[in-house]
This record gives structure tokens, sequence and C-alpha cells, in this order.
């Protein structure tokens, strides 16, 4: 049986690194039923990843592109923090704002 603190850590480690592999790996370990297209999984952790407070500029704009890329820029209706926004956000929790780089 998985911890919390396992699967968090699992998580952050996906978010800091997302591949295709390791998104794919997830969804299956999830239980997720087969993606509609091979993309879904990867899509889906960058998807996330813009409502991550721990993510970087670079992140962020790394997220979006690889969405715009793969044709997500009508359907993204989420919550997708810019770096005001991200630091804005943190703010409230008492946690300093990021720079750039982790």
């Amino acid at each position: 049986m998985e911890t919390m603190s396992g699967y968090l850590d699992a998580l952050e480690a996906l978010f800091l690194y997302p591949s295709d592999e390791a998104a794919r790996a997830w969804w299956t370990s999830e239980g997720y039923a087969p993606p509609a297209h091979p993309v879904v999984p990867l899509a889906t952790i960058h998807k996330v990843r813009l409502q991550w407070l721990d993510a970087t500029d670079d992140m962020l704009a790394d997220s979006r592109a690889f969405l715009f890329d793969h044709g997500y820029e009508a359907g993204l209706n989420i919550l997708a923090y810019t770096s005001k926004t991200r630091d804005a956000a943190r703010a409230k929790r008492g946690l300093p704002p990021l720079k750039s780089e982790l």
C-alpha cells in the first residue's frame, strides 16, 4: 500500500519532469480506461501542472506550449497560473514567490 507522502512525491516528480512514458505509467497505475488518444496522459499532466503552485515560470511556459502544440488551446478551460497569479496564490498560503528555476 502506497503512503500519501509517496504518492505526492511521485506526482511531484512527474510534474517536475513530465515524459510520455511516465505519464502513461501514472495513467495506468490510477486505473483509468485506455486513453482516447495516446497524447491524453501527458496532456493531463501538463494541464495539472498549470495549476501546481510549485511550477516555475519555465514549467508554466513549457506546459502551455505543449498543450497548444497538441490542439488544446480551445479546450483549456482551467485555472492556469501565470507567474503573477501563482505567486499571489502562494502568498495567500504563506509561501514565498518562486523564481524561474526550482
